[in-house]
């Protein structure tokens, strides 16, 4: 397991496909995905594509486009060092600096 950095590091969330199979009702499933063309799926076609995912060794999809390294196999994202600037812009933690 990779440690944090000293500036920060942001982890990307993922979906435990088996866990969706498992857990999440058919309203739940509704409109988990869309088809190309901005159709929302139906219940029935969401657990058809979370097979398919298993079928093809995903145990985990990303919400949103994939990260670098990201691991479909079951790790998820690897985490990505945060630039220091960038955690104190967030931060709501962050001194300010009198000008």
């Amino acid at each position: 397991m990779k440690g944090f950095s000293p500036n920060g590091t942001t982890y990307h969330l993922h979906l435990s496909v088996r866990g969706a199979l498992r857990d999440f009702t058919k309203r739940q499933l509704k409109g988990m995905f869309r088809f190309e063309d901005g159709r929302e799926c139906t219940a029935h076609e969401a657990r058809e594509h979370l097979y398919g995912c298993l079928a093809q060794g995903k145990e985990v999809l990303p919400f949103g486009p994939a990260c670098d390294g990201f691991d479909f196999s079951g790790g998820g994202c690897p985490g990505h060092d945060t630039p220091l600037a960038e955690v104190l812009g967030q931060s709501q933690m962050a001194p300010e600096i009198p000008g």
